[in-house]
């Protein structure tokens, strides 16, 4: 059997602090503990929490409102932007990292020190941050994967990318050949030279097939030639293969 204890919480003089009711506790703590303005949680400045939270005047919280203030980027360049905010942009803007067509035109939020030198721009939509360090702008990073190129390619095609390979990491291609359709990272590579590797087994299990794909970049990075598909069906001799195998190519920051 367990027994309640009630008590008052006194003052050095033996005065009761606390309210006498739960009912009056609510609304002695909604008066005295949650303040709507003032000094309050050690958080510098003079606080409004009557819509949103604003420090000396400023908005800290980002609401509907807030994104009708935001400003064009400076001269149209994304790396002119050295001070703090929320930005919008447009396609059209120099040294804007290539993201996919559903985000060439959004928001950015931007974290600056007071001399400019160091700063991340976040483009929201997209999930891509770039870094300023030291004065400097650093490779964007993304956890989205961007698309470079898509539609159909075979042997000896040569593919024309929307950005750069050079500004990413890493590629993944859709690969679609008689082993099935596959999303492929590269396997392995050799000075410009990417290959490609799709694996199978046969439908008794009792052998393993491969599809080499072997890919050479342009020197840069905007085209890749597709120079070689060597389909090995294990047992037997490896032969070259000329149907499409290739669909799609995408980006990876990070």
């Amino acid at each position: 059997m367990t027994q309640e204890y009630v008590d008052q919480l006194i003052d050095k003089n033996g005065n009761p602090t606390n309210p006498y009711t739960l009912a009056r506790a609510i609304k002695d703590a909604t008066d005295k503990l949650v303040m709507t303005s003032g000094n309050q949680m050690a958080i510098g400045g003079t606080k409004n929490f009557t819509d949103q939270l604003t420090v000396n005047g400023r908005n800290v919280l980002l609401t509907g409102d807030a994104f009708k203030d935001a400003v064009a980027v400076p001269n149209n360049d994304i790396q002119a932007i050295n001070e703090s905010g929320l930005y919008h942009y447009h396609s059209t803007e120099n040294n804007l990292p290539h993201m996919d067509n559903e985000y060439a035109n959004g928001f950015i939020m931007a974290v600056f020190t007071d001399d400019g030198d160091y700063g991340i721009l976040l483009f929201i939509g997209s999930l891509t941050y770039i870094e300023k360090y030291q004065g400097q702008w650093r490779t964007p990073h993304s956890v989205m994967p961007v698309k470079l190129w898509e539609g159909s390619a075979k042997l000896g095609d040569t593919v024309n990318l929307k950005s750069s390979i050079n500004e990413f990491d890493d590629l993944q291609f859709f690969v679609n050949t008689a082993l099935g359709q596959t999303r492929l990272r590269t396997s392995a590579t050799n000075g410009k030279t990417r290959y490609v590797t799709q694996i199978g087994q046969t439908r008794d299990g009792k052998n393993t097939r491969s599809l080499e794909l072997t890919i050479d970049q342009s020197d840069d990075g905007n085209s890749m030639t597709i120079s070689q598909v060597l389909f090995n069906p294990s047992p037997g001799n490896s032969t070259q293969v000329t149907d499409t195998v290739l669909e799609r190519i995408e980006g990876i920051r990070g």
